[in-house]
This record gives C-alpha cells, structure tokens and sequence, in this order.
C-alpha cells in the first residue's frame, strides 16, 4: 500500500472510487481546492500492485473541549486549558468498489493508525498534539460510531449536542493503548 497526498496524484477522478455515500465519493472532486486553501488535507491510500484507490481521510487542525471527568479519564485534569490540541479526521472514506484481491483488508483501521502517526509526527516536529477527533457520521451510516469505538474512540460529552442528526462528536487519546 501507498500513501500519497492528494497534490501528489496528477488527476484523482482517473480512479474508480465508490464508499456507497454520494457526498464522500463528490468530495473526492473538490478535495484539491481545500488542500491549496489549506482548510484540509485529504490522503490517498493506493494498492501497490493494482494500483487501486482504496480509501482516503482528510485531517485539519482541531482543539477539543473536555469536561473535568473527562480530564481526569485521561490524567490530564491538572492542565489549566479549557482547550486541548486534536488532528481531526474530517473524512475517512472506504471504496466498496474494489477488486475481489484486495477486498476486506482492513483499510479504515490502517487509516486510523496513519491518523495516529501524523500525531506522533505534530508532536515531534514542536506543534502538540493529544487527541485524534472526528465527526462520526449517523447520516448515512449509523453503525459509524461503532467502528470508531472498537477502535478506541469515545464520544466527547462536552461537544455533546442535543438532538444531534448527522454525526456524534468522538476523540481517541493518542498515548492510550487500545
């Protein structure tokens, strides 16, 4: 497997790319706008050998907001911030439409293990880093949030929103084992 930014790929549209969700596939099309306005940075994960495109995930800079139990969950309770510094994944999107040789390999946890080393990597080029946050999306699929919790993601209670309809706010600790 390869991972490639976006601004590496001369045309992203010559590959075949289908999550089974409209918006995720469309974002695709206008994901290079937002790198070059620096409001996203999207991945490409490609197969080395049949070159598929296979999955992809946008990060930005984020800050999350934690309850004093919260805090405390994660031993931090003793930091004065009402803000704690996160890499969001604003989109993770799997292709459903892939060769039956590379079906079912387990791409979303390798993307989130990837999220995961760009943190460690904001940390060791001097920009902080604690929490890996996303918007775990219940509009399209509401199974969502269960992927993100078997992979040791919570839902942030202070980011709690009532009657939320599309996503469910949820952050990782990057120093917490699974």
């Amino acid at each position: 497997m390869r991972l490639l930014s976006i601004n590496e790929v001369d045309d992203v549209s010559h590959y075949l790319f289908d999550s089974h969700i409209a918006e995720y596939n469309d974002f695709l099309k206008i994901a290079n706008k937002f790198y070059d306005l620096n409001i996203s940075k999207t991945f490409l994960l490609l197969h080395r050998k049949t070159n598929e495109l296979l999955a992809y995930m946008t990060f930005s800079a984020d800050s999350i907001k934690l309850t004093n139990e919260e805090k405390e969950l994660h031993d931090i309770s003793k930091v004065p911030y009402a803000s704690i510094p996160a890499l969001k994944v604003g989109k993770l999107a799997v292709n459903k439409e892939v060769s039956d040789e590379v079906k079912r390999k387990g791409y979303g946890l390798f993307m989130l293990d990837m999220a995961r080393a760009f943190a460690f990597d904001m940390n060791e080029m001097g920009i902080a880093c604690r929490f890996i946050t996303v918007d775990a999306d219940i509009e399209y699929e509401p199974n969502t949030p269960k992927f993100y919790q078997k992979n040791g993601f919570i839902e942030n209670l202070s980011n709690k929103r009532k009657n939320a309809k599309h996503t469910i706010s949820m952050r990782k600790d990057i120093f917490e084992n699974e």
